[in-house]
């Protein structure tokens, strides 16, 4: 069976959505679940580190309150606490907002550096949006930064009084957070969100830049500039100065497409310099950006060179490379020069399938931090459409997943990442993307597990099948851990074969074994070729091969060696030994 064969390497490079590695790149992975790059080898892997819990919420009781929030939000209601439907980290501060007994979304502030809650006080009048479904369709509550406050827009304040108000928390003393809740003012008594709420809102030239998507015609609304003052004396970024009854802070964007979402982007200037931009999604369908400013005379609005967009406002994150969203058709990075890239992996060259197939665009989430871009997308392509996270290391320009354990919201954090987990309520969570000395290997209570199985190998295109007669794993072992299971199965997903493979050798105890009979030293767990004792031939049209075990920081995984032979009949979809 050796005669006449010729070695195939395939060196783990990242994962793809090809079905056939003879049109993919070398190395193409159809798994690499729960395995992030060794950072000293190129093309080797090792295990994803659990995400640790860092605060739990607890839920209401009568006469008691949860920690981190004053007495003012205790509402009489009972009852556990619910899905964490917006988070953002300043500083070390996590603020966000999370479901409770009563129905309604309530703020939460978690300081990540005392890991102790912090407690909000509730300014007069204030009231919690309705909480919306943990599952389905949803347009998830939008943060932003502008000045001194931290504005929440939420689709739940349509049905509470006020009606169509939107959120904030006064952080000008980040550790004594104040929670809000109003509308935009043109004058002394008038409010501006009447019909609906606003839906998202981001800081641009010191302004609060608001979604107004009323039916018949959607709206971009700019507040006043931070610092200025008005007649109502209230903050300016909840102020929008009128005309005549008309609005001089309002643009809108030709036809009745609903606006979804808003991302900050500096674009390089021609002539030198940064010009500061707002790039405004327009559904699936448009985006544009904004640059300039309404007192300086030189506010522009063009739409981009792509008709795209995204309905994933939470996947829009500002990264080194650009501003990153999911678009209908995968991941996509508005550049420096105001580019639209073409999908990140097209071709079977990453990934773009899980997202072009997702099962609720609107509950795609993403974030960045340094090189790793993590967006979770519940994909209907796998068996039960799991919510499942991809990663995309921008330095190596590759993807690796599906990673267990997604995030339904994620924030960066200093080098890591903070996130709450796809149907885990009332916890937050520090996910790293690197191994250190304190990684663990249990993820909410479950002992993690690594999936890394090839794409199905190439075709040589000589119109024969093809025999494997010898294998060989690059591996390194951990001592006292369960043995891999490797397995080759053909394009029906039918098993051809599947064995064991575990360190050879263990550990010698001193007086504890007799004389000449248990091996002398320690096991042999060192990253090197190991071979895949295959109990029988290996013969098919099409295969793939697969191995897993469980995670722990000693597992290391490299090249697959395997010896291919052509043989000399015909094809045959249907051959497998």
């Amino acid at each position: 069976m050796i005669r006449n064969s010729q070695p195939l390497p395939w060196r783990a490079r990242g994962v793809s959505d090809s079905v056939d590695g003879s049109t993919s790149f070398n190395g193409a992975m159809a798994s690499l679940s729960n395995l992030i790059p060794d950072p000293t080898t190129a093309q080797l892997w090792e295990c994803r580190p659990a995400a640790i819990a860092r605060a739990t919420f607890t839920g209401f009781t009568v006469g008691a309150f949860s920690a981190g929030f004053s007495s003012g939000f205790f509402t009489g209601a009972t009852g556990a606490v619910g899905l964490i439907s917006a988070l953002k980290v300043i500083g070390s501060i996590a603020y966000g907002m999370i479901g409770q007994g009563d129905g309604n979304d309530h703020p939460f502030a978690f300081n990540l550096g005392t890991n102790s809650f912090l407690t909000i006080t509730n300014a007069a009048g204030a009231v919690f949006p309705v909480s919306q479904a943990a599952l389905g369709p949803w347009t998830p509550p939008i943060m932003d930064v502008i000045g001194a406050n931290l504005i929440v827009t939420h689709i739940g304040f349509q049905t509470r009084l006020p009606a169509n108000a939107f959120g904030w928390f006064d952080i000008t003393t980040p550790t004594a957070p104040v929670w809000h809740t109003g509308n935009l003012q043109t004058g002394t008594t008038t409010t501006f969100f009447t019909a609906v709420p606003p839906t998202g809102v981001a800081q641009f030239y010191n302004r609060a830049y608001y979604i107004y998507n009323l039916p018949a015609q959607p709206a971009l609304i700019a507040s006043d500039v931070i610092g200025t003052t008005n007649s109502a004396s209230v903050p300016a970024c909840f102020f929008m100065t009128t005309t005549s009854g008309t609005g001089t802070q309002i643009l809108t964007l030709g036809d009745a497409t609903p606006l979804s979402a808003l991302g900050q982007l500096r674009f390089y200037n021609q002539l030198g310099g940064i010009i500061q931009g707002l790039v405004v999604f327009k559904g699936a369908t448009n985006t544009y950006q904004i640059t300039g400013d309404f007192a300086l005379n030189n506010l522009a609005l063009n739409s981009m060179n792509l008709a795209t967009g995204t309905l994933a406002p939470l996947s829009v994150i500002s990264t080194p490379r650009g501003l990153g969203f999911i678009s209908p058709d995968g991941f996509r990075i508005i550049d420096f020069q105001s580019n639209i890239s073409d999908p990140i992996g097209m071709d079977g060259q990453g990934v773009t399938a899980p997202f072009i197939y997702t099962a609720q665009p609107s509950r795609i989430c993403a974030a960045c931090n340094g090189n790793v871009i993590r967006i979770t997308t519940q994909n209907t392509l796998a068996a039960g459409s799991p919510a499942q996270e991809f990663w995309y290391d921008l330095g190596r320009q590759i993807w690796h997943g599906p990673h267990t354990f997604p995030a339904s919201v994620i924030q960066p954090f200093i080098g890591t990442f903070i996130m709450a987990a796809v149907g885990v309520p009332g916890i937050l969570w520090e996910s790293d993307p690197v191994q250190n000395n304190t990684s663990t290997f249990i993820e909410n209570g479950t002992q993690m597990a690594y999936t890394y199985q090839t794409v199905f190998l190439p075709d040589t295109d000589q119109m024969g099948n093809i025999s494997v007669a010898q294998t060989l794993l690059q591996v390194q072992f951990g001592t006292g851990l369960a043995p891999l299971t490797l397995a080759c199965s053909d394009q029906n997903g039918t098993l051809i074969d599947t064995v064991s493979a575990a360190q050879i050798g263990t550990p010698s105890i001193w007086g504890q074994f007799n004389w000449g009979q248990a091996v002398w030293g320690s096991p042999a767990t060192a990253l090197v070729n190991r071979i895949v004792p295959w109990r029988l031939p290996l013969v098919f049209s099409k295969a793939q091969f697969l191995a897993t075990g469980q995670s722990a920081a000693a597992i290391r995984l490299g090249a697959w060696h395997f010896r291919y032979k052509q043989l000399r009949y015909l094809l045959d979809f249907t051959a497998a030994a």
